[in-house]
C-alpha cells in the first residue's frame, strides 16, 4: 500500500471512481516490480484446506424452515 500511496500523492484532484482506479491499477503495477517469489508455494494447498476447515468451523448453518404444527 505504501507503493500506491507514493504513486497517488501527487493527485490534486480526484474526479471520478474510473480515475481512482486507473492510479490504483498504476499502482500496484509499480508494486509489482518488488513482489518476490513465495518460498512456500507447494504448502499452499494444505493451508487453503486448514482455512476452509476453520471456516466451516466458525460459520452457522442458516437453519432450514421450519414449520409449525397447528
Amino acid at each position: 500500500m505504501d507503493t500506491i500511496r507514493r504513486v497517488t500523492r501527487n493527485v490534486k484532484r480526484w474526479r471520478d471512481a474510473g480515475m481512482a482506479l486507473r492510479w490504483v491499477a498504476a499502482g500496484m503495477i509499480e508494486a509489482n516490480k518488488g513482489f518476490r517469489r513465495l518460498k512456500a508455494h507447494k504448502q499452499l494447498s494444505v493451508l487453503r484446506a486448514a482455512l476452509q476447515a476453520r471456516h466451516n468451523r466458525m460459520t452457522i448453518n442458516p437453519v432450514a424452515h421450519v414449520t409449525r404444527a397447528a
